[in-house]
């Protein structure tokens, strides 16, 4: 029997497991010994499949995970989605909106790829960033396929707030979201929408089912405000210290910093807690 036999880890990526696209050792070390000890570890993240090589390569020991902020539950053994949500095409009607008003850089994702229909520097350096081959369209080819997520690229506060507006009139069909990576030491902010319902926490729920995870044994680790409800759900959980404060105040415990290995500190945290049999850190 190991420490986590029938636990969850489910770890955001980008500000979490990832420091400007690196992830520190430490990580990679300290996710080898929980699922040596029996865990299950998975991601949860915004990302698409198709952006995952850099993590899948140097973390190999990956379960089913939840991808696209919830739209995907993503087997990488089969490379195939378990089960996915997709936008209803009267929804992506804000997409050419947004490019005939503002003009900016657009990514739809699928569950094994992504189309761009409107093309920026934005979007250039996200899909170096993420390691992706996008496929370049029109938006009416592109609202052909299933699409999961749209990520809109923001350059600065008035775009979120036009965007913002826009969105009002899609709010029973999708969710929108402020997301936010560092690229280059910068950090840079989007706007993902997402069907109405779907949600990081609802997809781990979900995944704790598939995976007969034990009461008690769902922890999660995020740093920003689309891993808000993933945080209040699960029984531990954790923020990197770079956190705004009002993500820190969803979670139990605040770690160490991403680049130092905040994955790291959270595994340890939670190897005390089982050691010292300190039931009372758990949510009833």
């Amino acid at each position: 029997m190991g420490m986590f036999d029938g636990c969850l880890l489910a770890c955001d990526i980008d500000g979490t497991l990832l420091f400007d696209n690196y992830i520190p050792q430490r990580n990679i070390e300290k996710i080898k010994y929980f699922v040596s000890e029996g865990g299950k570890f998975a991601l949860s993240t915004g990302r698409t499949s198709v952006a995952l090589k850099d993590v899948t390569s140097k973390i190999r020991c990956i379960s089913p995970s939840v991808l696209s902020n919830g739209c995907v539950i993503y087997d990488f053994e089969n490379k195939s989605a378990i089960s996915e949500k997709v936008l209803p095409k009267s929804s992506l009607s804000m997409i050419k909106q947004a490019v005939d008003t503002l003009n900016i850089g657009i990514e739809m994702h699928t569950a094994n790829g992504l189309y761009v229909p409107s093309r920026s520097k934005a979007t250039d350096l996200h899909e170096q960033y993420e390691s992706m081959m996008a496929k370049f369209t029109d938006f009416k080819t592109a609202s052909e396929d299933n699409i999961n997520k749209v990520i809109y690229f923001l350059e600065d506060e008035e775009q979120y707030d036009i965007l913002l507006k826009m969105s009002e009139k899609y709010s029973d069909e999708s969710v929108f979201y402020k997301t936010s990576t560092y690229i280059g030491g910068i950090r840079q902010n989007y706007l993902e929408q997402i069907p109405f319902g779907v949600s990081k926490a609802a997809a781990l729920g979900e995944l704790c089912k598939i995976l007969s995870i034990k009461k008690g044994g769902y922890f999660a680790i995020g740093d920003y405000y689309n891993d808000v409800e993933m945080l209040s759900a699960a029984d531990i959980s954790a923020v990197p210290c770079e956190s705004p404060d009002d993500v820190k105040n969803e979670a139990m415990v605040t770690v160490g910093s991403v680049k130092n290995g905040a994955v790291a500190d959270f595994i340890e945290y939670l190897e005390e807690i089982i050691k010292n049999g300190q039931a009372n850190q758990i949510k009833p």
